[in-house]
């Protein structure tokens, strides 16, 4: 008979998987029909031992996530994805071998696809998009929120330990190999995910699950008399290693370089400039409100028109997911409004993007200007590509300088995270105005 959890766990899950997995099957008997001499992406020897028998199924899997993160490139994300999906497949396979229930396996499979699509995503060959259309949780799941559901689950599966302790160890090992998920984006993410992997470790050592705090129990080894390292070690190993620390070295100087050029940037940005005082003008045109009113309204877009300028302000959670450059598809009809707004009137178009000041450390973005700059030219060129004149438009990226709201709320965070396309009028089309 099944618990109310085995019900909720079963229901997470829905037919649709059927149809993903199907397409997971024939995408593999394609590959398998490529030249046998080409060799593998990964290839690695798997590994069979495991603390309960999911476990023991999934270490194949398991060991693919630190693989993942350590490539630096990857030519061919195909070829790769496939050779993923086999390795999904005979998890099942093996699994199912050992006895494991069909929902757990299930669930196993979700977890894993999880693991996986967010060491992809966060390299800089899987990410800005690469990776996430045909996401292994696509291909098996028919979804994209994994960072989200794999929680879910996990609160879900704690209500009954007893009953789902070896897929509950299996998420525990997936945390340990770096799965973040939602915790990646929320303020204090870290140390939330961090007490939530302590309260598993605690719930599974409870159960007698034999998992330790040490990622290996037998990590001391004999107590004896040993000889000093270097007098052990080749000079070309101890080359080796002087050359990996001097990497590690240059690594640091250029993230805390990314990190002080912020500062530094604001600093310029804020300084204010004695500005000649103008005659008055006439009241401003109204170039884009009209014509804009629509997404003005649906809260897509905001546009400020002046005598000299008008500006159109596209908020930045919708435009692109978060740490990417991107542009989701849902605005593309939107950019291309904004297009058909530019292409109708005289003058030279500016793009700025901005961020928060949350800073961001990754191997594409070191610093929130490089973030923003991409998100700019990523705009200008979708704008190009839709009847603005090339030569009208530039691009640039401003980070977290000028900030509209206050960085201190979630809301006032939202605003500032923005692209900004400011029209400059052209002389002849500038309204002046004087004594009446």
């Amino acid at each position: 008979m099944s618990t109310p959890t085995d019900q909720s766990l079963s229901g997470m899950f829905s037919e649709e998987e059927a149809a993903a997995k199907a397409k997971a099957d024939a995408q593999t008997a394609a590959a398998k029909q490529e030249d046998p001499n080409e060799p593998k992406v990964l290839d690695l020897p798997d590994v069979v031992s495991g603390s309960n028998p999911l476990v023991m199924a999934a270490n194949p899997v398991l060991n693919m996530a630190p693989q993942i993160r350590n490539t630096i490139a990857v030519p061919n994300t195909a070829k790769l994805r496939e050779f993923l999906i086999g390795k999904i497949q005979e998890f099942e396979r093996k699994a199912r071998e050992l006895g494991v229930p069909l929902e757990s396996i299930v669930g196993a499979r979700y977890c894993l696809c999880t693991l996986l699509d967010e060491s992809a995503g966060q390299m800089p060959w899987g990410g800005s998009g690469i990776w996430s259309p045909h996401s292994l949780l696509v291909t098996f799941h028919n979804e994209t929120w994994g960072g989200e559901k794999f929680f879910q689950l996990l609160s879900k599966l704690a209500q009954n330990p007893q009953q789902h302790r070896d897929l509950l160890e299996l998420m525990y090992y997936c945390i340990c190999l770096g799965l973040e998920g939602r915790f990646r984006v929320v303020d204090n993410g870290r140390a939330q995910l961090e007490t939530l992997r302590q309260r598993l470790w605690t719930i599974l050592r409870d159960l007698g699950a034999g998992n330790d705090a040490h990622l290996s129990p037998h990590w001391e080894g004999v107590n004896g008399r040993r000889r000093r390292v270097w007098t052990l070690l080749p000079v070309w190993v101890v080359t080796c290693l002087a050359a990996l620390i001097a990497f590690a070295c240059y690594l640091w100087f250029s993230f805390s370089l990314a990190g002080r050029s912020d500062a530094l940037f604001n600093k310029i940005a804020g300084l204010q400039l004695n500005r000649p005082v103008a005659a008055a003008a006439k009241p401003a045109p109204l170039r884009f409100k009209r014509f804009l009113e629509p997404e003005i309204l649906e809260g897509l877009v905001s546009v400020h028109d002046e005598a000299d300028r008008s500006t159109i302000v596209l908020r930045g959670d919708g435009l692109f997911a978060s740490g990417s450059s991107t542009v989701l598809p849902a605005y593309l009809p939107v950019l291309q409004r904004v297009a058909d707004a530019l292409a109708a009137e005289p003058g030279s178009v500016m793009v700025s993007g901005y961020t928060d000041n949350q800073p961001i450390r990754t191997a594409r973005y070191p610093s929130n200007f490089e973030l923003s700059k991409d998100r700019a030219e990523q705009v200008a060129r979708l704008l190009r590509n839709r009847g603005v004149h090339p030569q009208r438009i530039r691009a640039q990226g401003l980070g977290e300088a000028q900030p509209v709201a206050i960085n201190t709320t979630a809301e006032g965070r939202a605003r500032n995270r923005r692209v900004e396309v400011v029209l400059f009028a052209t002389p002849s089309a500038v309204p002046t105005g004087g004594a009446p």
